[in-house]
């Protein structure tokens, strides 16, 4: 009976959670965007905007999976991806909600459905955590090693920072299968790199070349901003701490675009992201609930 209150207190809390993850989008995108400042660029955007949505699309379904990968390898049960897709989509927009841990709060509540004690549950959200770090510092090493011009210091750290974080992860959970571990981490690399994808597309498309070397250098540095909004303490979902260390970088390396396209291609990509980290929240009511429920 007590274990039923606490599953279902969980549940509420993080369907709460969702619905003021939504609120707080919406405050944060009025305190510091206008729509007077995306207008006209936009409007030569749209074009590609279904690119853009389906390259976000395919990152997030990507890292899911990911996510319902390891917790299968930890589950007493087996249970459809759906299920995962259903809690993490559910939960995933609380990343804007003040203090940048409430979505891994919200996905406490999918342990006791799957035989797992909360605990177990919050090794697991580490785990993922960890899992980001190194696919992302990875993807970002990987394309930096192809763009000219990088300074040989700053591919040596990223390239040791890549092995260090992977030995950590290694270090870490030494149960957890090394062939899987590995698998993972190029998933969740690919998963991150099709954000940068997103991002060069979005920069190529306004400076109306398809140079190659931009592509990549636009997909490194958006990755490790990413990283940096990730892991940066009490970012709602690292806004502003991502868009401000990418024109940071980009300003630092001196890539040979405006200012304007840097800091408009930023806001359009977090634009996107919210858009379908909504439509991904919403999807979940189409879902029905026997979906979600305890598959023996």
């Amino acid at each position: 009976m007590k274990k039923e209150k606490i599953k279902n207190l969980l549940y509420f809390i993080g369907k709460s959670l969702g619905i003021l993850g939504l609120l707080f989008i919406f405050y944060k995108l009025s305190q510091e965007y206008t729509w007077s400042s995306f207008t006209e660029q936009f409007i030569l955007l749209i074009p590609i905007v279904p690119l853009l949505i389906l390259l976000n699309l395919a990152s997030l379904l990507l890292g899911i999976y990911g996510w319902h990968l390891i917790l299968l390898h930890y589950a007493q049960r087996h249970f459809p991806y759906l299920s995962s897709y259903y809690y993490f989509s559910k939960t995933e927009i609380a990343k804007y909600l003040p203090g940048n841990i409430f979505h891994f709060v919200g996905r406490q509540a999918l342990a006791s459905r799957i035989g797992l004690t909360q605990t177990h549950m919050a090794k697991i959200s580490l785990l993922h955590a960890l899992f980001l770090l190194t696919g992302t510092l990875l993807v970002s090493t990987v394309f930096a090693w192809f763009t000219p011009d990088t300074p040989l210091f700053i591919l040596l750290l990223m390239a040791l920072s890549t092995i260090v974080a992977f030995m950590v992860l290694v270090y870490l959970y030494p149960s957890f299968p090394f062939k899987l571990k590995f698998s993972l981490n190029i998933q969740f690399a690919i998963s991150i790199a099709l954000q940068g994808c997103m991002l060069g597309a979005i920069v190529l498309y306004q400076t109306n070349t398809d140079a190659i070397d931009l592509f990549f250098q636009c997909i490194s540095i958006y990755t490790i901003s990413w990283l940096i909004g990730f892991v940066t303490p009490g970012a709602s979902g690292g806004l502003g701490v991502r868009e401000g260390a990418f024109i940071a970088i980009s300003s630092y390396l001196q890539i040979n675009i405006s200012e304007e396209i840097i800091i408009f291609s930023v806001l359009l990509t977090r634009l996107i992201n919210i858009l379908v980290d909504i439509l991904l929240y919403l999807s979940t009511y189409m879902i029905q609930p026997k979906s979600v429920k305890e598959t023996p």
